[in-house]
Formats: structure tokens, sequence, C-alpha cells
């Protein structure tokens, strides 16, 4: 067992026989003993947006050497940490921390991280090469040595992580998909999330659709509407996926170091504030009308539909009603037999057809086996199709989405301001189609999804020790960015201080032993050398029991005999009661 570094030093002031080789140590101690502080999270831990200027340039973007000698002053775990070496000139103590937060990573990416060596993170690779700049994420390096370095040594570690997999579980799935107006429109999303005007963002996404202009089709264009309708319909399996990789994080970090205290920073809602909140679905609006409404135009020209004005035509309008007609169809009936497991089998089926005549082929099958009124219903509405793809197309839309309703209405609105202005037009269009994501990015759904992941990480904190610390009420602010300005940090560190300075006192007296990560997962021995009754303190009362032992009196029991030994000759005896003597005159509490 590791030994305390002041009964160590005790031991050797004994040994000397002068009183001044203690007072010597007295004075060194207090610079010997270190406690080490480690921060996990993402952009909002890292500090990300503090230190203002470009994107590209900001310090909190990924972790480096450099970053982790000079971290971000104004982030709270800097802050907090600032607090702690205060307390620790007051108690006699020093204080390390270290602030590993990683900027575009969510919880399930910073479990990887921890676990795997070579990972770098397939969030931040992606958002880095798309929002920053072709090639940027070739400064990423794996975080794997940085984590496994600074979290063996912790004492404690502060854990943020979840927001991300909440407000930016939309955005991959549309940037990532092979649906061009879906990768447009993110691409405008996540710009408009990092706070750049909507010029920018929409310009982004223009770009996208004009390199993909010969390929936008109808059946984009709609599958991208049915994408925007129900993207609220699974909040809460992401809250509930959400909260176990977090809990996974804690569980990585806890065989990584078993004898760390654990801080679980709950989260606020990024968008606090009615006008933050309407300014930011303003800008939504503004940004996906503008992107619908240009996709509809590509649509309707690679059709051979727009008129002379450059408007989709009538006919162009009534091809896509007529399409939506043909979903909801399909969706009523596949709705009708939701029980049949079978029609699940049979639209996997058809997913994989090249040719229509295929699908005729299984219809005569299920007629000839018997009829099954599922299956005849939903393959006669398949067989009116000419085009194979058109139908597997339409199948995507009826698995993938809940609602197809709304659609309906975005044809009415469609119709109704065909001719008018584009401004009209993009606007009218985003109100019918953005509606659901902009009051999921602009926070009307985020606010309850985070305070049920609160929930859910309280659950979780007792469930696996940590310390749970509630930061939700932090003062709200003016803007719509995600990440905390300089008084939301300060207060979040404050917050941590008030939950947490007791516990880091508690520990940095008794020095706790930090668990070798290889040890079986076992709990590190956090008991130090001289308490040998297990009270927790070295007192006179550890003194009567190495005497009754040395005496006859009472003999120690083995657990108590491993902290007794305190000049470590071997033997029990009178030196181990002096020393332990000494220190309680010198550094009893």
């Amino acid at each position: 067992m590791k030994a305390s570094k002041i009964l160590s030093a005790v031991v050797s002031a004994a040994m000397l026989g002068t009183y001044a080789g203690t007072t010597a140590f007295a004075a060194d101690d207090k610079t010997e003993k270190t406690f080490k502080y480690v921060a996990l999270g993402d952009s909002i831990a890292a500090g990300f947006g503090l230190a203002g200027g470009e994107l590209a340039d900001d310090p909190a973007l990924v972790i480096t050497d450099e970053l982790l000698a000079n971290p971000v002053q104004g982030a709270y775990p800097a802050v907090f940490t600032d607090y702690l070496k205060n307390l620790g000139e007051e108690k006699g103590f020093g204080v390390n921390g270290t602030n590993l937060a990683a900027t575009a990573y969510r919880a399930e990416d910073i479990e990887k991280v921890i676990k795997l060596p070579g990972y770098k993170g397939e969030f931040a690779t992606n958002i880095l090469d798309t929002y920053v700049e072709e090639g940027k994420s070739e400064v990423l390096v794996p975080y794997h040595d940085y984590f496994t370095k600074y979290l063996t040594e912790a004492d404690l570690v502060s854990i943020q992580l979840g927001g991300n997999d909440i407000v930016m579980s939309v955005i991959p799935d549309m940037v990532y998909g092979e649906n061009p107006v879906l990768k447009a429109a993110g691409t405008s999303l996540m710009l408009t999330l990092f706070g750049r005007d909507p010029e920018i963002a929409i310009g982004a996404g223009l770009l996208i659709l004009q390199e993909n202009k010969d390929n936008i089709t109808a059946d984009d264009f709609i599958e991208a509407a049915s994408f925007m309708y129900n993207v609220s319909q699974n909040a809460d399996a992401l809250v509930d996926e959400s909260a176990k990789h977090v809990k996974d994080v804690v569980k990585a970090v806890q065989e990584v170091n078993g004898g760390a205290d654990i801080a679980l920073v709950g989260m606020f809602n990024p968008y606090r504030t009615e006008e933050s909140s309407e300014a930011m679905k303003e800008d939504i609006f503004e940004v996906l009308g503008n992107i619908y409404t240009a996709a509809a135009k590509l649509s309707a020209a690679n059709e051979n539909e727009l008129t002379i004005s450059g408007k989709p035509s009538v006919n162009y309008i009534n091809m896509l009603s007529d399409k939506v007609d043909e979903i909801t169809e399909l969706k009523e009936v596949m709705d009708k037999y939701s029980d049949d497991a079978e029609l699940e089998e049979l639209l996997a089926l058809v997913g994989e057809y090249d040719d229509m005549s295929e699908v005729e082929e299984l219809m005569e099958l299920v007629e000839a086996a018997g009829g099954d009124p599922a299956k005849e219903d939903v393959l006669a509405l398949m067989i009116k199709y000419d085009d194979i793809s058109e139908l597997q197309s339409v199948i995507n839309i009826v698995k993938n989405y809940d609602d197809v309703s709304e659609l309906t209405e975005l044809m009415a609105v469609m119709a109704k301001y065909r001719t008018a202005s584009d401004t009209d037009t993009a606007k009218a269009m985003a109100e019918e189609i953005a509606a659901p994501i902009a009051l999921q990015i602009a926070g009307r759904n985020v606010d309850p999804q985070m305070k049920r992941l609160n929930e859910e990480l309280q659950v979780i904190a007792e469930e696996t020790g940590a310390v749970y610390v509630d930061v939700y009420d932090i003062s709200p602010e003016d803007d719509f960015d995600p990440h905390p300005n300089a008084n939301g940090h300060k207060e979040i560190a404050g917050i941590l201080y008030d939950n947490l300075s007791g516990l880091v006192a508690e520990r940095a007296a008794g020095e706790p032993q930090v668990q070798d990560p290889d040890d079986n997962n076992e709990p590190a021995d956090t008991r130090i050398l001289g308490d040998v009754d297990g009270s927790g303190a070295i007192d006179s009362d550890d003194i009567l029991y190495v005497a009754a032992h040395v005496f006859g009196l009472r003999p120690l029991t083995e657990d108590e005999a491993k902290y007794a030994d305190i000049d470590g000759s071997g033997s029990i005896d009178l030196m181990d009661a002096l020393i332990l003597a000494t220190y309680i005159n010198l550094f009893s509490f």
C-alpha cells in the first residue's frame, strides 16, 4: 500500500530524532500534496466561443499540448480550478486542473476516446471538414493518450455531456445522408446553430444545391419535408440514448481510475429566453425557406416544369400532390395492417427489386398461395407504379416517417404561393415545413429534453456513486449561441465549488489512493497509513491501538496491522506509536 506523504516525512524526521527535521517537512508538505482535477465535456466545458474571432481560429476547437498548457481561462473548468487553488492555499495543498473537454464530441464519442487508442471522433472530424475548412480534421489526433494520462492520476473528474447528443441529433442524419436537399438544409442549420449570419448559412446550403442541381428530384423534395415534419417524433428516445452514453462515460472513467470522485454536471437549456428563442426560430425560417424554395425550383427544372418566369408550373405542383396522395394512401393501408409482421418483410423485399415486373410476379405468387388481405392491398397499390425507384422512394418515406399527413398541407401552400415573390414563398414554405425543427433547435422542444436528461443524470449519479451538480438555473442570456458567456461559465464554476469544495478539502487532507487501471477494476484503497482503527482520520485512538498491540493487551487484526507499520520496518513497535504521536502533535486537524 502506498504510504501517506505526510507520514513518510514524519518517519524521516523521527529517524533523525530532530524537531527541526519535522518542522522543515511541515513547510515542504504544502507543496508536495497536489489535488488533481480533470474536466470532461463538449464545447461548453471547453470554453468554445469565449475567445471570439473566427470559428476556425477558436483555441478551444481542438485539444493540443499547447491548449492543455494554456487552457481557455474563462471556461468554467479553469475558473473552478482557480477557486480550488484558493482553497488549497488556505488548507495546505496544491491543485492541478486539466481541461479535457472536446469540442464537437458527444457522450458516445468520449466513451470511445477513453477505450479506443486510435479513435479520433467521426462526428468532430466531419464537423471540422464541413463547417471550418476541408482538411481541417487533420489537426485532430486521438485523444486517448491524453485521457489515459490525466484520468489515471485524477482525484476529481467533472463530466458534462449529453447536450450534443440531443441538440445536434438531427444534423448528422441530414448532412451525411444521401438526400441533397437535406444535406443543404443541414449544413445551413449547423452554421445557424454556430451563430453565423443567415446570409452565410443560406449561401452554404445553396452551394450544395447547386453542386447537386442535376440530381434533385421531386422525391428528394418530399422526403426532405417528411424528415422536417417528423424531427421531434423521437425526442424521448434521444434523451434515453444520450443518458445511456453519459452513464457509459462514467463507467469508463471508473474503469480507468476507480478511486476518483466524479461530479456529474447537469445541462441547461442553451436557448433560455423567449427573445433568443424567437430570434433563432426566425433565422431558421429564413434559412430553410430559401433552401426549400431553391430546391423546389431545381426539382421542377429537372422535370421540365418551370414557367417562363422561373416558377414551378401548375403541372409540377399537381405531380407533387399526386405523389403525396400515393404516399398517404400506402401509409393508411400500412397502418391498417400494422399488426401484420410479414408486411415489413414484404417492404424490405420490394426495396431490393430492380424492376416493377418483380412486384407483379410477387402479386401473382401471393394470389396463388390463397391470398393474404394485407399483402394484396399493399401490392395492389404498388403495382400502380411504373418506375421501381419511385416506388422504393415512397416505401422509404412510409417506413421511416410516422406522420405524412402534413405533406398535403405543404402542397396547398406551394399551390397558393406559386406565383408570389420568392420572399413570400420562402416564408410560407418555411413556416409549413420547418416548424418542428425550428421549435427543436430554437429551444422550445430542447428545454423539456434537457430537463428530462437532468432527471436521468440524477439517477445515474445515484447508481454510480457520482455527485450530481445542478446548473440548470444559471442566468439566461440574450443571444441564441448554445455556449454560455463568461458570466455563465463563472456561475457554473461557483455552483461546482459550492457542491464540491467540502469533498475536495476532505480528500486532499487524506490523500486517497488512485487505482491502477489494471487492478481488476476494484475500488482503490482510500484509507491512509496510520488510520489503524479505520475511522477516516489519524488520532489518539490509533496510538492506543498500536500501544495495546505492542504490550500484548490487544493484538491488532490483520486489517488493522496493514495501517500500523508506519516506518515500514516489517514489525509494529513503539517507534510506530512515537511517529503517530509526533504526526498528531504537528498536523492535528
